[in-house]
């Protein structure tokens, strides 16, 4: 087991790593609930722009975290940094794999 400030660090971006997929998820759900009303509630107008607005702010959210990704892969390759480059953020799981 890790101590002192490694440790915390190591445990600092597990938690960032875990939290960023929960905003990618969050975004995603966002996203397909926008679909889901303008697919079941399109007739009325109101409902309709308020389903473009949950598709437009899913997509700019999943476009900024892909984009954030892309610049933090492209800085740690361009200075020689990170090692084994960046990791995708994934929920733990309880099988191990």
């Amino acid at each position: 087991m890790t101590n002192g400030i490694q440790g915390l660090f190591i445990y600092i971006l597990a938690f960032m790593n875990m939290l960023s997929g929960f905003i990618i998820s969050l975004a995603l759900l966002v996203f397909l609930w926008g679909i889901f009303k303008l697919v079941f509630y399109g007739k009325d107008s109101k409902e309709r722009e308020a389903a473009k607005g949950y598709i437009t702010w899913g997509i700019i959210a999943l476009f900024t975290m892909v984009c954030v990704w892309g610049l933090v892969k492209l800085l740690t390759s361009l200075f020689g940094l990170g090692g084994a480059g960046v990791a995708i953020p994934q929920f733990p799981s309880s099988s191990g794999i």
